[in-house]
């Protein structure tokens, strides 16, 4: 032992044998004379028992006798005893996250070490670190925070299920967010399970009824986290929920309203040998806004908008606001734009793009539908292909009419035309307008063109009986 007056930072050292845990490998009574040497150690003990009371004790008292401003105790894990010693300081009046270091000595030395020379050796190594570091430590103060005692559950697979059900149900709120429309994970997607080959179905259907009625579980399908910050206790999670656009509380899930649009990008799905695309990962980018989806809703009668939300009005009433204050129309479609147009805008509109058009009937060739059945309709009774600029704007309302409601929203007539003529927007106008809405939206038709195309539209049971 080794005491040193005067110093502007005293330490104290103290190493322990831990029984013969430390001491049957390294020479402890050693290390610490050799620690003694160093710069600011006032005290350098070796002790049986450093963990005992007597062993806190001795620290307590060498800190009020000698006016130790600093702790560093060598035995074993920190995770064992750092209180332990941290506590002695404690008492003794210092700041422990300022003046105590824990050096582990047994399981970082002695254990793993065979050789006494080279183990004892590493010990001073490790202790000579540890009373440096000691020397940079700052005060730190602990300070209290209120828990909140919400459990956020990532995933809502059959393991996410059950571990929320079993925190729920000890009493406490659970998030559960899951990045696909409906909880069940993979397991839903096999026949049977191992080792007992029950029904996977009839393990996980109950649990997610059971997930979705629970009163203190709060599910967040098809969301994703975004960020975590914060701290045990008292995380802030920023999930981002993904825009479903149905009423999720009066929504049966009949897939209806995804049957009625194809689209390629989509998950397509199989029921009743009919293939369907789940609604609720629409593309908000492909959608024109037709509105089919909201007319093919088996909830969707009567005034009071039920299972399909009206995102599509609100959006629209946005613009039309932002319109008439002069405002910018960035991220309306092309139909958004001319709902809002004037007659005259309507009428420039169209001409600026059919005056592009080189009547290759490219767009006919493509369509995987198109069957010129009618001769009334046949777009070569208004235009010949390739001469002359057809009557405005009959050529290509007349194409619509004659694809009708046989169109699949596929987009190839659009994506062919060189012209750039929108012609995927003018097939769907012609689907979900009437004939007199049509000439609103597409004005410029002669009578007799207009007189042919009511004839058709009040002749065609398909058309009828989809709009």
């Amino acid at each position: 032992m080794v005491y040193r007056e005067n110093e502007e930072e005293r330490i104290g050292f103290y190493i322990c044998h831990c029984g013969i845990n430390i001491a049957f490998k390294v020479r402890c009574a050693e290390v610490a004379e050799y620690i003694a040497t160093l710069p600011h150690v006032a005290v350098s003990r070796d002790y049986l028992f450093m963990c005992s009371d007597p062993g806190q004790q001795l620290i307590e008292e060498d800190i009020a006798k000698h006016g130790l401003t600093r702790v560093v105790v060598a035995s074993c894990s920190p995770r064992m005893h750092e209180k332990t010693f941290s506590g002695a300081c404690s008492r003794a009046g210092l700041n422990p996250y300022r003046a105590f270091h824990m050096v582990c000595v047994r399981e970082h030395v002695s254990w793993v070490t065979r050789d006494m020379d080279e183990a004892t050796e590493k010990a001073k190594v490790v202790c000579r670190a540890g009373v440096s570091r000691v020397l940079h430590q700052k005060e730190l103060f602990p300070k209290s925070f209120s828990v909140t005692p919400a459990t956020l559950i990532v995933g809502g697979g059959i393991a996410g299920m059950q571990a929320a059900l079993d925190v729920a149900s000890a009493g406490f709120k659970v998030y559960l967010v899951e990045k696909s429309p409906t909880v069940g994970g993979h397991m839903l997607q096999y026949d049977k399970t191992f080792p007992t080959l029950d029904c996977a179905a009839c393990i996980g259907t109950p649990k997610m009824v059971e997930v979705g009625q629970h009163e203190n579980i709060e599910l967040l399908s098809y969301s994703e986290v975004q960020s975590v910050e914060g701290f045990v206790g008292n995380f802030k999670v920023k999930v981002l929920q993904k825009a479903r656009f149905v009423d999720m509380d009066k929504c049966t899930g009949c897939g209806e309203c995804g049957a009625v649009n194809m689209n390629g990008s989509a998950d397509i799905k199989e029921r009743g040998g009919e293939m369907w695309v789940d609604r609720l990962r629409i593309d908000e980018e492909a959608c024109i806004q037709c509105g089919a989806c909201v007319r093919a809703c088996l909830e969707e009668n009567g005034a009071e908008r039920h299972g399909m939300s009206n995102i599509v009005l609100q959006r629209f009433d946005a613009f039309k606001a932002a319109a008439s204050d002069g405002g910018s129309l960035d991220g309306a479609t092309d139909l958004q734009k001319l709902l809002l147009m004037d007659v005259a805008q309507r009428e420039e509109f169209w001409a600026e793009h059919f005056k592009k058009c080189v009547r290759c009937y490219g767009c006919f060739n493509v369509c995987p539908t198109y069957t010129p059945e009618d001769p009334e309709l046949h777009p070569s009774r208004w235009v010949s292909r390739g001469t002359g600029m057809p009557e405005y704007p009959a050529f290509h309302l007349m194409r619509a009419y004659t694809v009708g409601p046989a169109c699949i929203n596929c987009g190839e007539c659009e994506r062919m035309c060189s012209a750039g003529v929108p012609l995927r927007m003018l097939q769907q106008i012609v689907i979900h307008y009437t004939p007199d809405q049509v000439f609103d939206l597409v004005p410029g038709l002669s009578e007799e063109a207009k007189e042919t195309i009511r004839t058709r539209a009040a002749g065609d049971k398909r058309r009828a009986a989809y709009v």
